[in-house]
Parts: structure tokens; C-alpha cells; sequence
């Protein structure tokens, strides 16, 4: 039986993947806090897997209990975060996502670039000598993004940080007690801004959200969609920024190109996202029916999830996978997944990466690693550097 952890922190996956491509399909891994799933090593098993009904992320229907009963030991204050896009299937889905898409579109997140900029150099111009990139930046342009999108109040940022940030850390029992404890105090200031919001609505996704509450979403609904949008979309793109500046420490000849060519750097964002993968799984779902999917036999309630860097590392789909092309083109990753659940910030994501790019070159184009290389990050599910200690001249 394969275990997660082989693979997101391996630094060079390609032969495991392979090994488990030949052995089928569909294969048995231990996943740390889960136990067994069932997870796709092909792209094709991958792509057929996030469109199949037979499958839901609904624990509810496929074992006879919602997600509050099944995680009893989550505060009750907290417990409504479990109902969120990520977890929801069907009609709720289409519902709750329909409210967002609009707002993720690439042409309505082109409009945030120059926010983006803005607070790129802004964290930059606090920056030298030796520094570890991810809280000095990777992690805090996403945050600033999601904060500009959504149209949050200034005061409620300090404290925001502060509570989400444990979530960055969760890689086991303790961790995840940590994290919910500063949820459950953070979970009535957000009710609050929510109510701010909806009261004297302002710029920004949170009021036009706000102002849908009743007729097409609760507020319970809306406080777990901003977590999801935090949770999910950040994670996301902090490992896909240190994946592509670590990659730049490997291969400085790239940068001259990335500081001036957007659309370099919007390849080489690709091509990251394909080989790195950084979110290396889908969220686990669960098995609706009995029935036999890639030639194997599956029983209701058994655990499944796309390796979605199995699939972008498959040969059938991809040339030469093993290889990193900077310009490769066509690339038909699956690093923002596929289907009804493909990623709603993937739009976000990419420019956040670009644009995180374009401004460290353009202020620091010799910046080099200047601790050796890092370790991989004990995120569950997740692939990229555990830190960037970087020296900036």
C-alpha cells in the first residue's frame, strides 16, 4: 500500500508514480488522518473519477451521516464550516458556486491587478539581506488578494490573519486542534463583518453575498464560504508561487524572459502547476453505490480521490513528463482539477503567481537560495517547499 507522504514529499515522485501506474489504474494509499483511499494514478482514471455521479463529496449520502455527526468532537461554533463548496454536491453545489463564478471569471479577476501589484511591492519594500519568502511574501500576497476581492474592513484584517494562519500548519492531530481553536474565536467577527457588509453594503464579493442571504444562502452557508475561499484558494497558491520560485533558483537563466513576458510567465505558471502539482489530490469522496470503476470493484463508503499529480505526471497525456519545459505548450494539466468541482480561484491563482513573479525579478533579479535546499511541506495533500530561505541582493 502506497502512503501520501511518499509522494508530496519526494523530490524527484516521477518513479513511484510510475510504479504505481503499472500497477493499475486505481490503486489502495494510506492517507495520514483518513486512513485508506482508493486514489487514480491516469489522467484518464483522474478526468473520469471528478465527472462520475456514482461518487459524492457528501459524506452524508454515502454513509448515512453528516459531517457534524461524523466529526462530533468539532465545537458546535465551528461545526457549520463543514457545509461548504467542498463538501457539497448537485444541486447545493450548483446553488452555493453560481453565487461566486461571476466573481472569478478571468476578465472580472483582471481587474485586480493593480491591487496585486501594489501589495507585492508593498511587501517588497520591506524585504532584505536574508529571508525566509513564505510569510515575508508567497503567503501574504495571496491573503492581501483574497482581502481585496472580498472587500473586507481593514480592522478585521490583523485578526483574520492571526486566526487563519494555524489552518497553514495542520498536518496532524495536534495541529488540527490548534486550528479550530482559533477558528471557534474568530467565528463571531466574521458573523459580524458579514453583518457589516449586508448592512451598508461597499465594493467588494462579501456584500453582494451578503446581500443574497435569506433567499439563496444562509449565513451559515456564507461564513463557510469565506473559509473555503481563504483555506483553499490561498494554500493553493502559496505553494504554487515557492514551487515556481524555487524553480527559478534552478534555472536562473529563465528570468530575463519572466520579467518582461507575460506570457513566459504565464507558461511557466503552467508548467509548475503540472509538474509540482501543488495541490497533488482532490478532496476525498466517497463511494454513493457498489460498482466497479477502472476494472475495480468498489463498496459503498469506500473512500476515493483523483492524484491529480499522478495524472500530470502520466506519459499518455503528457510528453516526456519528467521534464520541466518552461514554454510547453500544449499543457493539459490537471493541477486546478477537472469536472464541476475544478477549482473556483484558478483564475486568481494564476495571476496571483505572475504577477508574485514579474515583481520579485523586477526588485530582486539575483535572489538566490541561502540555506540549501528546503524540505517539503507536511501539508496534507499538498507539495511545495516547508520554507524559501532566500538571500535578496
Amino acid at each position: 500500500m502506497y502512503r501520501l507522504p511518499q509522494i508530496t514529499r519526494s523530490d524527484d515522485p516521477s518513479l513511484l508514480l510510475a510504479r504505481m501506474r503499472a500497477e493499475g489504474p486505481l490503486v489502495r494509499a494510506r492517507v495520514p488522518m483518513l486512513g485508506v483511499v482508493w486514489m487514480t494514478t491516469t489522467d484518464a482514471g483522474a478526468r473520469a473519477l471528478l465527472k462520475d455521479e456514482r461518487v459524492t463529496r457528501d459524506v452524508a449520502v454515502a454513509r448515512g451521516k453528516a459531517l457534524s455527526q461524523a466529526y462530533w468532537w468539532i465545537p458546535k461554533s465551528v461545526s457549520p464550516l463543514l457545509e461548504s463548496l467542498l463538501t457539497k454536491d448537485g444541486p447545493d453545489h450548483r446553488r452555493l458556486r453560481g453565487l461566486v463564478d461571476q466573481a472569478f471569471a478571468k476578465h472580472t479577476i483582471g481587474d485586480l491587478r493593480p491591487d496585486l501589484v501594489a501589495s507585492a511591492d508593498r511587501l517588497l519594500d520591506g524585504l532584505s539581506g536574508t529571508v525566509d519568502l513564505g510569510p515575508a511574501y508567497t503567503r501574504a500576497l495571496p491573503f492581501d488578494a483574497i482581502v481585496a476581492l472580498l472587500g473586507l474592513h481593514t480592522d478585521i484584517v490583523p485578526r483574520l490573519r492571526q486566526g487563519i494562519g494555524p489552518l497553514s500548519d495542520v498536518a496532524g492531530p495536534v495541529s488540527i486542534l490548534k486550528a479550530i481553536w482559533h477558528l471557534r474565536s474568530l467565528n463571531p467577527q466574521l458573523r459580524e463583518e458579514i453583518r457589516r457588509a449586508r448592512d451598508a453594503p461597499r465594493p467588494g464579493l462579501l456584500s453582494t453575498l451578503a446581500a443574497r442571504m435569506g433567499d439563496a444562502l444562509s449565513e451559515d452557508e456564507l461564513l463557510a464560504m469565506l473559509f473555503t475561499l481563504f483555506v483553499a484558494g490561498h494554500e493553493t497558491t502559496v505553494h504554487l508561487l515557492n514551487n515556481a520560485l524555487l524553480v527559478l533558483c534552478d534555472r536562473p537563466e529563465l528570468r530575463p524572459a519572466l520579467t518582461t513576458d507575460e506570457r513566459a510567465r504565464e507558461l511557466l505558471v503552467e508548467e509548475v502547476m503540472r509538474i509540482d502539482s501543488p495541490v497533488s489530490m482532490t478532496t476525498v469522496a466517497y463511494v454513493r453505490e457498489d460498482f466497479t470503476f477502472e476494472g475495480v470493484p468498489l463498496k459503498r463508503g469506500d473512500r476515493i480521490s483523483a492524484l491529480l499529480i499522478g495524472a500530470n505526471h502520466d506519459p499518455a497525456r503528457v510528453e516526456a513528463p519528467e521534464e520541466f519545459r518552461a514554454d510547453r505548450r500544449p499543457n493539459p494539466h490537471l493541477g486546478f482539477g477537472h469536472g464541476p468541482h475544478v477549482c473556483l480561484g484558478m483564475q486568481l491563482a494564476r495571476l496571483e503567481a505572475s504577477v508574485g513573479i514579474e515583481r520579485l525579478l523586477a526588485r530582486f533579479p539575483d535572489y538566490r537560495l541561502a540555506a540549501g535546499r528546503p524540505g517539503w511541506t507536511k501539508r496534507i495533500g499538498f507539495r511545495g517547499p516547508d520554507r524559501l530561505m532566500v538571500r535578496l541582493d
